[in-house]
């Protein structure tokens, strides 16, 4: 039997995110409670305004936007005035680079990221994002602009995530690469490259004429282009080319002049995205970032996660991060613009909480904390089509943070937010913590969980096993389950057929068994070694995946399982899904996915070993 493990970036499981969860609201001192309210001056701030500094200001707030700033604004007495001596007001956050999915831009909200600049989804992701980000009302989400779809090889980077996306082979299909994504939306053209000289070859990559092509139409259409690379030829090319963006800082080479020439010629920036590049260098510290105390509280379990997700070992030398900082520095003092991108939600890195290590890095790279924090609020307007965001001058919209102490002096006290404000609405942040009411977590020890003689539903505990399908988001796959006789004495197996329709990005089609007494309560498996079953593959099927779902959480860890044509016995380890928390799994789903076509699998004997 081959497992073969994987940490997938998608949430199959997308129908639990419609069920509803307990909030619990953080209790604030009452001298620092701001009623919710669009007209309110904040008095003797220092006022960052996504440029400039003012180290103590008024700056009133109506109708959404910054209406006036000035010393000893006064106002009649139906003006909230809100006390704000010692501490800082920014620009809400920009980050520069990330995917964004789920509760992405609720969670980026939630730590003072007020925009966020996607650089891989899917169209309705995109078209949702373009619609909605001009809306003043819009003010429990980032607000979201994105590429849409990236351009990329057949079995390229950006491909090895189950769904299907359009590719390119020639340049001639470039001009309608680059139309299509300006129709769904897109605010900007985002290409994958690797030069046939680089001595990695990860992926297949497009040719550097069809590079050349994505970049003439999309200038044609008054749209950027960024690239995205990870070594120092392939940078090279996409600049000569006429690439208007680098993202990632490549690690195999320090910058030269020649680069740093090209750079200038074209006005073009860098993201370089220190927080995955750490991540990928096996450098990120999860537990301090977990246990850091502004955090505290505020992470959700899906976000937990993806901070300890980690890559496989590339054989990436540690020194290569240090060359990456070394090439920012040397960027910066040349003047080219370095804005703060995370690649979030890559292993070890998550919306909102991320930019924080991010912005950090800068400064590890060199940068002042000024430059840092500029790069990540008013730099990013200045090559990205996003109106006045990242800014607080007169009249643009009132997204900004309110931070205890000077973060121009020591960087970490940036993320001691103290309030959150999205178009001039005071945001509720969402605390994630345990309510005074205990909840009584069942210990599973081993035993037979189903041998499905009795019932297909019917679990040793918990709700039981159901059918689960793509269709629970808007898709068109289908599944039946039945009890089939597997021999002449009575006994049963489960027959799981169906067909993966198109319809939606991620398709599956299975059975889902809930542990716990609801689909948000879970069970303590710590003390499960691993889940056995019989199974056996039928017609159009050579492997099921198997996921763990943690409570509260609504991103699997997977496991894919290569099945016989015949019964074998099949045994997961638990032991090996490394970033769950097995006193805390809500669910465990058994599917098909993503491979269009009928299919059918069987399975007998589930039980905890």
């Amino acid at each position: 039997m081959k497992i073969k493990i994987t940490l997938t970036i998608i949430s199959i499981v997308v129908f639990f995110l419609l069920l509803p969860q307990p909030k619990v609201e953080s209790k604030e001192n009452e001298a620092d409670h701001i009623p919710e309210k669009n007209h309110f001056i904040i008095k003797d701030v220092r006022l960052y305004d996504g440029e400039e500094m003012i180290e103590s200001t008024d700056i009133e707030i109506k109708d959404h936007k910054v209406f006036k700033i000035a010393k000893m604004i006064k106002a009649n007495d139906s003006v909230e005035m809100i006390y704000a001596k010692g501490k800082t007001l920014l620009p809400g956050l920009i980050d520069a680079h990330t995917h964004v999915y789920g509760n992405a831009l609720k969670d980026a909200l939630n730590f003072g990221v007020t925009t966020e600049l996607d650089m891989f989804s899917m169209p309705q992701y995109t078209l949702e994002g373009s619609k909605s980000r001009n809306n003043l009302n819009n003010t429990t989400k980032a607000d979201l602009f994105s590429s849409s779809i990236l351009a990329t090889a057949p079995g390229g980077h950006g491909t090895q995530y189950g769904f299907e996306i359009p590719v390119l082979e020639t340049p001639d299909q470039a001009m309608k690469f680059v139309n299509d994504r300006i129709n769904e939306g897109a605010s900007y053209i985002k290409v994958v490259y690797n030069s046939k000289q680089a001595t990695r070859q990860f992926f297949p990559s497009i040719s550097l004429e069809i590079l050349q092509a994505l970049i003439k139409h999309t200038h044609a259409r008054n749209k950027i282009l960024v690239v995205h690379v990870d070594n120092y030829i392939s940078a090279l090319q996409s600049l000569e080319s006429g690439a208007d963006g680098l993202v990632h800082s490549f690690m195999d080479k320090v910058v030269d002049d020649k680069l740093i020439a090209l750079m200038k010629k074209n006005k073009a920036f860098m993201i370089p995205t220190f927080t995955v590049v750490a991540s990928v260098s096996q450098l990120t510290n999860t537990d301090e970032i977990l246990n850091h105390k502004p955090f505290k509280g505020f992470i959700s379990n899906e976000q937990k996660q993806q901070l300890k997700a980690k890559f496989p070992p590339f054989g990436i030398p540690k020194s290569g991060f240090q060359i990456a900082l070394d090439s920012v520095k040397l960027l910066s003092d040349a003047g080219i613009t370095i804005l703060a991108g995370t690649d979030a939600p890559n292993p070890g890195t998550t919306h909102g909480v991320s930019m924080y290590q991010e912005i950090e890095h800068l400064t590890q790279a060199g940068l002042s904390n000024t430059q840092a924090i500029h790069s990540a609020t008013g730099a990013a307007r200045k090559h990205f089509p996003i109106g006045d965001r990242g800014t607080l001058k007169v009249g643009a919209s009132a997204s900004m943070i309110l931070v205890d102490g000077n973060p121009f002096t020591d960087i970490k006290q940036l993320s001691y937010l103290t309030k959150i404000w999205k178009n001039g609405v005071l945001v509720q942040r969402n605390k994630r913590v345990n309510t005074n009411k205990k909840t009584k977590v069942i210990v599973i020890k081993t035993g037979l969980i189903t041998d499905f003689n009795q019932s297909i539903k019917k679990t040793a505990i918990g709700l039981g096993i159901s059918e689960s399908t793509d269709q629970f988001v808007g898709g068109k796959s289908r599944v039946s389950l039945a009890l089939n006789e597997r021999n002449t004495d009575g006994n049963n197996y489960l027959h799981v057929s169906g067909e993966i329709i198109k319809g939606f990005m991620f398709r599956w089609s299975g059975i889902s068994y809930v542990l716990g007494e609801g689909y948000q309560s879970g069970v303590d498996l710590s003390q499960v070694k691993s889940l056995s079953f019989e199974a056996k593959a039928g017609d159009n099927v050579d492997s099921i995946t198997v996921m763990l779902f943690q409570t509260g959480n609504f991103r699997p860890v997977e496991k894919t399982l290569k099945l016989s044509k015949q019964w074998q016995t099949y045994k997961v380890e638990l032991l090996d899904f490394k970033t769950i928390d097995l006193k805390q799994v809500s669910n465990i789903s058994i599917v098909m996915s993503n491979t269009l076509g009928e299919f059918e699998f069987m399975l007998d004997n589930l039980a905890f070993k």
